[in-house]
């Protein structure tokens, strides 16, 4: 993230906030989720319970980065969007995605018809 880089339009003002701050959030439990798959294992003296609870918990914590970092790429999207002034229009379509969409779902690239219509198509 570039801080010197242009703010958006003010109209998108609260939106930028927010994807700001849910960066900064995921980039955070990112750190610490990743810092805690790096912590050694006990193998010697575990019982096999407490052995396949472990194993149990770091898959747990690597799918929880998995999805950080899916989830960091949507915002980092987003927030380039805001600066380069496309934030807001379907990359589908090329519509206005709609304001009440895009409070729910800031980091959103598609209006709800495209976002359907993609996901129909993946199945």
């Amino acid at each position: 993230m570039n801080p010197s880089a242009p703010l958006p339009a003010p109209k998108w003002a609260w939106h930028h906030r927010t994807l700001t701050r849910l960066h900064a959030g995921l980039l955070a439990a990112r750190r610490e989720h990743a810092a805690a798959t790096r912590l050694p294992h006990e193998r010697g003296g575990a019982d096999a319970l407490d052995f396949t609870e472990g194993e149990l918990e770091l898959r747990d914590l690597r799918a929880e980065l998995a999805h950080e970092d899916s989830a960091l790429t949507e915002v980092e999207a987003a927030l380039r969007r805001l600066r380069e002034g496309r934030y807001g229009i379907c990359e589908d379509t090329g519509a206005r995605i709609p304001a009440a969409r895009l409070r729910a779902l800031p980091w959103t690239r598609f209006t709800r018809a495209a976002a359907e219509r993609r996901e129909k198509a993946s199945r």
